[in-house]
């Protein structure tokens, strides 16, 4: 049993592979028989999930839809995960692995022109501030082309040019409090990158566990 929940947050741009990683790290909770959710951003059903999911499709500003909208469309989202799942399974004292946090939001909104710090704070009024952070570095070049293999076009100019200006922006956070960047790109196997995230992970769960728990998946 854990003496409390643990929160570990796994980010980066898009094709970074940070499902690939969370899935990856919850196999080897499993293994050890740590009790462990994965919870993924934007959130499978919410409300608000719905509305980002559908403008990600066709991503343009006009009218009501800024930035500063797409933004509370994040915020709003994240309040319903915390309530519905990050905070009742970090009560019961579990694991809980993020799938995109609001990390996320600071880098892709800010890309946009809003400022960091402040989108970092309005976040941590109501957020669970997780116990380490991983940021999975790639090149949007790299990440464009997992997209596309995968079946997703993505090889515009404009998606090129702001996904490098987020990844800078995920740079920036280098020095945030128990965040840590791990290079992901091709030159490592999985397996490895899942290693160097271990290498961090691993000594927050044990100051923390008192017994093993079992194992849910949302």
């Amino acid at each position: 049993m854990l003496k409390r929940g643990i929160l570990i947050a796994i980010d980066g741009i898009d094709g970074a592979g940070k499902t690939t990683q969370c899935n990856l790290l919850k196999e080897w909770l499993d293994s050890k028989g740590y009790s462990s959710v994965i919870v993924k951003e934007p959130s499978r059903d919410g409300k608000y999930a719905q509305e980002i999911k559908k403008r990600s499709k066709r991503r343009i500003f006009n009218g009501k839809y800024t930035p500063d909208y797409e933004l509370n469309l994040f915020i709003e989202d994240r309040k319903e995960n915390v309530e519905r799942f990050i905070q009742p399974a970090l009560n019961e004292n579990k694991i809980v692995i993020m799938d995109r946090y609001y990390f996320s939001t600071i880098a892709y909104q800010s890309a946009l022109g809003i400022d960091a710090d402040y989108i970092r704070k309005l976040n941590e009024v109501f957020a669970p501030i997780p116990d380490i952070t991983i940021i999975l570095d790639v090149t949007p070049k790299i990440g464009i082309s997992r997209i596309n293999g995968r079946g997703d076009r993505c090889d515009s100019f404009e998606k090129y040019e702001y996904l490098r200006k987020v990844r800078q922006k995920f740079l920036d956070m280098n020095g945030y409090p128990n965040l840590f960047i791990i290079d992901g790109d091709d030159k490592k196997t999985e397996k490895q990158v899942l290693e160097n995230i271990l290498y961090y992970v691993e000594p927050i769960i044990k100051k923390k566990l008192e017994n093993n728990r079992e194992v849910v998946i949302y």
